[in-house]
């Protein structure tokens, strides 16, 4: 998957970039070219990555939070340009029986795995639309074409961000930006080992899809889930 032609000379938005996908995207928009921002919750982590080189700026917040994510866009358009390409990877996760899982658990998965996207991609579309040019890649999940125990919360959320790139795509398709999502099944992070699962690919390997998604994957596959099981 060659990427470096379309995104050299981008510059791009990853959430939850400290870890992880997120960290091994920025890592591979970088390799392609793009100036790349992470944002999420832990500092040193983010900073790490851009002292390895492996982004250009590292911005600390929320994706929760509409005032942390107005100063992400404005901190990478002051440093780095207009955002070119938003990838929406921030997530967590809170494993319990519909029962016994606290109602605060339950928002707070909602608020950063969905709303956290709806929240980064609303700040960055109006940009896209006057440029009529624009990538947004939401990182969803196999839990968000099934149904599993002990993850209500967040099957539902990678649910709705499947439902949210699909309307996306279609509010945007007429001003040339391009919305899709990204279903991985059981990735080798911390977040994996929260589950009884095995992993089945590594970070990089999600990463490859991702940054083809946001480099030289065909207009016309805008709304689609490209799924990467394993």
């Amino acid at each position: 998957m060659s990427t470096s032609s379309v995104l050299a000379g981008r510059t791009a938005i990853v959430t939850g970039g400290g870890r992880g996908i997120g960290a091994a995207t920025a890592e591979a928009l970088t390799r392609g070219g793009a100036k790349v921002t992470v944002f999420g919750r832990t500092a040193e982590d983010l900073e790490a990555l851009v002292r390895a080189g492996g982004a250009a700026l590292a911005v600390a917040g929320d994706v929760a939070r509409e005032e942390d994510v107005a100063r992400l866009v404005e901190a990478h358009l002051r440093a780095l340009g207009p955002c070119d390409v938003l990838v929406n990877n921030a997530g967590i996760l809170h494993r319990g029986l519909v029962e016994e899982l606290a109602p605060a658990q339950w928002r707070s998965q909602l608020d950063v795995n969905l709303t956290g996207a709806f929240l980064c991609a609303r700040a960055v579309i109006p940009g896209m639309k006057v440029r009529r040019r624009g990538r947004i890649v939401n990182i969803a999940s196999i839990a968000g074409t099934i149904g599993s125990e002990r993850a209500s919360a967040y099957n539902a959320s990678k649910w709705g961000l499947i439902g949210l790139t699909k309307c996306l795509a279609e509010e945007l398709r007429p001003h040339g930006v391009q919305c899709l999502a990204v279903s991985p099944g059981s990735v080798d992070t911390a977040m994996l080992k929260k589950t009884p699962f095995p992993p089945a690919m590594s970070p990089a390997d999600v990463a490859r899809v991702v940054a083809w998604c946001a480099g030289e994957a065909p207009d016309a596959m805008t709304g689609s889930n490209v799924e990467v099981f394993g």
